[in-house]
C-alpha cells in the first residue's frame, strides 16, 4: 500500500508563514549571539527544528512548529512574569502595565542607541513576535482541523 501524496509545506500559506517567522527569529538569535538572552537561544533552537521540519517536508512538521511556538510562548510568559515580579509592591496586572509602559521607553532607547534597525528588531521581538506566534498556533490548529474533517468525509 502506498502512502498518500502529501503536498510540501512550502506550497501552503501555513508552511510559508511558519518558515518566515522562525527563520527570522533564528537569524536574529544567530547574529546577536554573544549578547542574546538564553531564552532567545533556546527558542531559536526549537525554531531551527521547526524550519528544518518545514524545509525537509517532515511528516509531522505541524507538530514541530507547534512545539517551537509553544516553547517560545512559555519562555516569553516566564520572562514577562519574572519582570512583573520585580515590582513586588504592585499587583500582577499593575506590574504588567508597568512592564509594557517601560518597554516602550526601552524600544525608544533602542532606536537611539542601535539606530533604526536595532529599534525595529527590539520592537518586533517585544511586541510583534508574540502576536504572530499566537496567530501561527491558531492557523496550524485550524488548518489541521480542516484536514481532519475533509479526510473523515472522503
Amino acid at each position: 500500500m502506498s502512502e498518500p501524496h502529501r503536498t510540501h509545506p512550502l506550497a501552503s500559506a501555513t508552511g510559508l508563514f511558519a518558515l518566515a517567522l522562525w527563520s527570522f527569529y533564528v537569524l536574529y538569535a544567530a547574529f546577536s549571539y554573544p549578547t542574546s538572552l538564553t531564552s532567545v537561544r533556546v527558542g531559536a533552537c526549537f525554531g531551527l527544528i521547526a524550519c528544518l521540519a518545514v524545509i525537509f517536508n517532515f511528516a509531522y512538521w505541524r507538530a514541530a512548529v507547534l512545539l517551537a511556538s509553544s516553547v517560545y510562548l512559555l519562555l516569553y510568559v516566564i520572562r514577562i512574569v519574572r519582570m512583573t515580579a520585580i515590582a513586588n509592591h504592585l499587583s500582577f496586572f499593575s506590574g504588567l502595565s508597568f512592564y509594557y509602559s517601560i518597554s516602550w521607553r526601552v524600544t525608544a532607547g533602542s532606536f537611539e542607541e542601535k539606530a533604526l534597525l536595532g529599534g525595529l528588531l527590539h520592537a518586533y521581538l517585544e511586541f510583534v513576535m508574540p502576536v504572530l506566534d499566537v496567530g501561527l498556533i491558531l492557523v496550524i490548529l485550524i488548518s489541521s482541523r480542516d484536514k481532519r474533517s475533509i479526510s473523515s468525509i472522503g
